[in-house]
């Protein structure tokens, strides 16, 4: 048995438990904190194909049990946006299960992302209208972002992974190869969560009329963009600038003065500091050459397009179900197609599959039918976002775009690289669930101290 995660569970449960009978909107707030900072590796093994016991999923089954309690009686009811085609890529998954390589592996992770989308989108969601403040919520993913960023600054200067110390399995792997990844089980898959909060910390900077606020989210904002730099990659940079440059297009005035001081800051460091521009300009130069080790893995993340067309090509059962879930894992497609990088991602030693794009990996798992399914809902979920974002007033509006930003970085990060960590899935859609629920965040001037307002636990839509 894992004794330090049976501890650490233990400890989070009995926090959250309390968090949650004190004040349910305290409680909410420390569980999205807490989802988006903890590491996978916290977990209970369970045998066989059962769904891994992660902390994550104890501390999801907790807050789902006490919120539902709290609303139970409550006779009205409202649609969860877009939930029917979020169980319709869950069903999927598992029909593709069904026709696929690996069939208890399938189901697993069919279940996999029942619990840490389906069900989760809903708690989110639900929760999300018993609130008249979510600034608590998106304040509470930047504080457990910014944890997050300040043990990848210990482990860059004091090479020290705190939890890969204590954990026998997980980020060890990774710690003990010189990679920053914090409490992210890669490096890559950091820097894009620290790329997600940097539209939100923005966002919560532009709203708070409170000066300390607005510095404390300034300060995080930078905690952010520093630990993105540590990943090392030009996925998650790129994030940075998309997010960046996005919300200088649709936030408001107040944000894009924080973007210009940031602007200001980074000169100087370029300036001051002259191996981070070197460091960023060689693996900008060498994306581009593709006799290079980076070029060669760049390339190979376009040409998993072809190789998973190819594969599914091969019958029509493949074509409309793919290969199932994990079947990527089981695959020996490196050696038949291309060398390089990507011929050299032992899915033993990391953990996930080589296959640095998530949407040409859901091509082969699921089928065309099910890439399809996936794509119109990513399309819908970002049409809903930007609506609302057009609907809104100052200073929600400038809330709206960070959670719209903050999705739209998620939806890129798969484009080159496999989410397989939950923290990023739960973050996205935690956002995705608040922000379909409002034209505007409608508290002008957050009470952050303060608990908010509950009667809605008790008469609230449902």
């Amino acid at each position: 048995m894992n004794v330090p995660s049976v501890i650490i569970i233990a400890l989070t449960v009995a926090l959250l438990v309390f968090r949650l009978s004190k004040d349910i909107h305290s409680g909410m707030r420390w569980l999205f904190g807490l989802l988006v900072f903890l590491p996978t590796s916290i977990r209970i093994e369970l045998p066989g194909a059962l769904p891994q016991l992660t902390v994550h999923r104890i501390l999801l089954l907790v807050a789902f049990v006490f919120l539902f309690s709290r609303v139970a009686g409550s006779k009205a009811k409202e649609a969860t946006p877009h939930l029917a085609l979020v169980i319709s890529f869950c069903l999927w998954q598992f029909l593709s299960a069904v026709f696929g390589m690996q069939a208890g592996e399938g189901f697993k992770a069919g279940f996999d992302y029942l619990i840490e989308v389906v069900i989760f989108y809903i708690l989110a969601s639900k929760y999300s209208r018993l609130t008249d403040d979510c600034t608590g919520v998106l304040s509470a993913f930047c504080y457990g972002l910014a944890a997050v960023a300040g043990l990848a600054f210990i482990e860059k200067y004091l090479r020290i992974n705190l939890f890969a110390s204590i954990l026998p399995v997980g980020s060890a792997e990774f710690a003990e190869s010189g990679d920053i990844v914090s409490t992210y089980p890669h490096r890559i898959l950091l820097g894009y969560a620290m790329a997600m909060g940097i539209p939100l910390a923005l966002a919560l900077g532009a709203h708070s009329r409170e000066r300390s606020r607005k510095r404390l989210m300034h300060l995080i904002l930078l905690l952010l963009i520093g630990a993105a730099y540590f990943s090392n990659s030009r996925g998650p940079w790129l994030g940075v600038v998309l997010a960046i440059g996005a919300m200088a297009a649709l936030g408001g005035a107040k944000a894009r003065r924080a973007i210009l001081g940031v602007a200001v800051l980074s000169a100087v460091v370029l300036i001051v500091l002259p191996g981070v521009k070197e460091s960023i300009w060689d693996l900008a130069a060498e994306t581009v050459d593709p006799d290079s080790v980076k070029g060669d893995s760049y390339q190979a993340r376009w040409q998993l397009w072809r190789i998973a067309w190819a594969e599914i090509s091969r019958s029509p059962e493949r074509f409309l179900f793919g290969y199932g879930r994990l079947s990527t894992e089981h695959m020996d497609l490196n050696s038949k197609y291309y060398e390089g990088e990507g011929a050299q991602a032992n899915i033993i030693k990391i953990g996930h599959t080589s296959w640095d794009n998530h949407y040409a990996c859901d091509l082969i798992e699921c089928g065309l039918v099910g890439l399809a399914v996936e794509l119109i809902l990513f399309t819908a979920v970002a049409a809903l976002l930007f609506q609302k974002w057009r609907e809104g007033e100052p200073p929600g509006r400038d809330l709206m775009a960070g959670i719209l930003v903050a999705c739209l970085v998620f939806m890129f990060a798969m484009t080159n690289v496999f989410i397989f960590a939950p923290q990023l899935t739960y973050l996205f859609w935690a956002l995705v669930g608040i922000g379909s629920r409002r034209a505007a965040l409608v508290s002008n001037e957050p009470n952050y101290g303060a608990a908010t307002p509950q009667p809605c636990l008790e008469s609230g839509p449902w």
